[in-house]
């Protein structure tokens, strides 16, 4: 049996649009064959000379299926399928009955259309396909984009083995986009094929197998999607007649690289600090790849979410955030990733994108986890080269060796330090009821169940930060202040009937101000139990972490009584308060504010991040 379940062959076709000349592809089983066409007139004419030979009108070529030649209309209809750029749809029809036209349901033993099957059937096939269409809908009624997302659904019900889609992303919105990207993967995984004629080489290098270029009415070149995502520029040079500027000064840049390489080893060979070595790679990618702005970002395998971010800038009005979501995609397909925008997920990719037109990212990886991506973006459009794919490649690797060392430093480091730590904490603990001494004197009615109560839960708070630390298997001298709330709150909480409603991000800090976190939201929320809800039988704390800019905002609010008209901080007498000024002025120099009313207390404060991270 042959590899291939569909051949064009010598496919020839003249017309007033112009013309191609002996065209041949071949079309693999579960392969999706990209065929990149910028001239519209090409594009035409090509889809014309198919649809020809498939309906066996006189044409020149040969359509092979299944190593059969194609003469009969009855069989290439039922297993080969063309999705035209132009919706091919009946206006004067539902939506529901233009998605049952091929295959329209009968009552059982009588001649009649059994409407209430056309309508479910279609109901369940959109909301399969996720497209927010109302199958009662008369087409003449629908956007342009939900005629073409109706004319490709009805496409995809006649389960054709080959599809030939001919520009089927254009005028679709990014939703809409995204999911057909993933409708066509999952036809691909069901073991159907699909050729893909288009003239966004984005498009093409995003989903396929195999990529042939179409210029001039002949075949340029053919190579595979692996080939064209480490060399794009030999892809665009066949499309476009791009005339990229030859690097006269190669063996200066390998040399470059090579001693960038030694720099690094011998950082890693001395007393160093991570820090030094990405920001030492980073320069160096930035030269190499003519970027605006170069970042290593640190990531945390298990929420995705930026521990750190190494940066060296050579534009300042050049700026990318990216979402989650898009560095978990890219560090997912663990290979060079390339977007600009021109792409219709572009802008989907960010959180924050000034004046970005092109990024390329590589993930970092150790031992096929990812630890970090380095990013590169560009103010213009830009396409890299093979050579440039090699350097990306071989700096990425670097960069891992650099962490995973330093990790290994780490956990060597973790256990110099616990003797250390301990000790630190013991002298905390030892000044926390130093300090519950002192207010007893000014709190004489204060039970000594109370005063122990307290003490524990600070006690607790700071032993759930070892072990926090002891749980992590990187061996890391990090912590996410969002299991250390968490944690905290697990301790705390022993009342049902307070709800507690966390919004908090994973925000990493150095385990040598964790401590001080644990006991802020330790006093934050313990007062609220003690205070807010007394001779109320239900209540409700909100507890919100985020980090903004160049500062950690934590806000806790409860709707309990509200704080009591003559509020004054400066004057209040109570060892929590104290402890929190102590801990927000003096470890962060930050900022503390009470607000609030008869109905709730709202507690806010800034921690600036310069001082939380000033030692890491």
């Amino acid at each position: 049996m042959s590899k291939l379940i569909f051949e064009c062959k010598n496919v020839t076709n003249r017309s007033s649009d112009g013309y191609i000349n002996n065209i041949n592809i071949t079309l693999g089983y579960s392969e999706i064959h990209a065929l990149i066409v910028k001239n519209s007139s090409e594009q035409k004419v090509f889809i014309e000379a198919l649809m020809n030979l498939l309906d066996s009108s006189n044409a020149q070529g040969e359509l092979w299926f299944n190593d059969q030649f194609l003469k009969n209309r009855k069989l290439s209809r039922k297993k080969i399928a063309i999705v035209h750029q132009k919706p091919l749809l009946v206006s004067n029809f539902s939506v529901a009955e233009n998605l049952n036209l091929t295959n329209i349901p009968t009552r059982r033993f009588l001649p009649f259309i059994n409407w209430g099957k056309i309508k479910s059937k279609a109901k369940r096939n959109l909301e399969k396909l996720d497209f927010q269409i109302d199958y009662r809908t008369k087409v003449r009624n629908l956007s342009e984009e939900d005629k073409r997302l109706t004319y490709m659904t009805s496409v995809f019900l006649q389960n054709p083995e080959v599809m030939i889609m001919h520009e089927p992303m254009e005028g679709l919105s990014v939703e809409n986009a995204t999911k057909l990207y993933n409708i066509i993967k999952q036809f691909k995984e069901e073991g159907k094929s699909i050729i893909y004629i288009t003239k966004q080489w984005e498009d093409a290098l995003k989903l396929a197998d195999r990529i042939s270029i179409l210029s001039k009415g002949t075949i340029t070149d053919e190579m595979s999607a692996d080939i064209a995502k480490s060399d794009p520029q030999r892809l665009l040079r066949k499309i476009e007649d791009y005339n990229f500027k030859e690097n006269d000064s190669y063996d200066n840049d390998v040399k470059s690289v090579l001693d960038a390489v030694f720099q690094a080893a011998e950082f890693l060979t001395s007393e160093y600090e991570l820090k030094d070595v990405l920001l030492l790679l980073a320069k160096e990618v930035t030269r190499v790849m003519k970027a605006d702005v170069c970042s290593i970002k640190l990531i945390d395998e298990f929420t995705w979410s930026i521990i750190d971010d190494f940066e060296i800038k050579n534009n300042k009005d050049v700026k990318a955030q990216l979402t989650k979501e898009a560095i978990l995609k890219i560090a997912k397909g663990n290979d060079i990733y390339y977007a600009n925008q021109n792409d219709r997920e572009f802008c989907s990719l960010f959180e924050k994108n000034h004046h970005v037109k092109t990024i390329i990212c590589v993930p970092v990886s150790i031992r096929s986890q990812v630890t970090g991506i380095i990013q590169l973006s560009y103010e213009n459009l830009y396409v890299y080269s093979k050579e440039e794919s090699k350097y990306l490649s071989a700096l990425a690797l670097h960069a891992a060796i650099a962490i995973e060392d330093t990790r290994l430093l780490g956990r060597s480091a973790l256990l110099q330090e616990s003797h250390h730590r301990i000790k630190n904490n013991l002298q905390s603990i030892v000044g926390l009821i130093s300090l519950q001494k002192m207010f007893i004197n000014n709190t004489p009615d204060i039970s000594i169940d109370d005063l122990l109560d307290s003490m524990i839960n600070r006690i607790k708070s700071i032993a759930s930060v070892h072990n926090l630390l002891s749980k992590d298997k990187l061996g890391r001298s990090i912590i996410n202040v969002k299991q250390i709330m968490e944690a905290i709150i697990n301790l705390i909480n022993d009342n049902p009937k307070i709800a507690i409603h966390l919004d908090l991000d994973d925000i990493f800090i150095p385990y040598n101000k964790a401590t001080s976190i644990a006991l802020i939201i330790n006093e934050l929320v313990m007062n609220c139990f003690k205070h807010a809800f007394i001779g109320m039988e239900s209540g409700m704390i909100t507890i919100q972490c985020k980090r903004i800019d160049d500062y950690i905002f934590l806000s806790v609010q409860d709707n309990g009584r509200g704080l009591p008209e003559d509020f004054d901080i400066a004057k209040a007498d109570s060892l929590g308060l104290t402890i929190l000024q102590g801990i927000v002025a003096s470890d962060f120099q930050g900022e503390m504010n009470f607000r609030g009313d008869k109905e709730n207390t709202i507690v806010e404060i800034k921690l600036p991040t310069e001082r939380i991270f000033l030692h890491w």
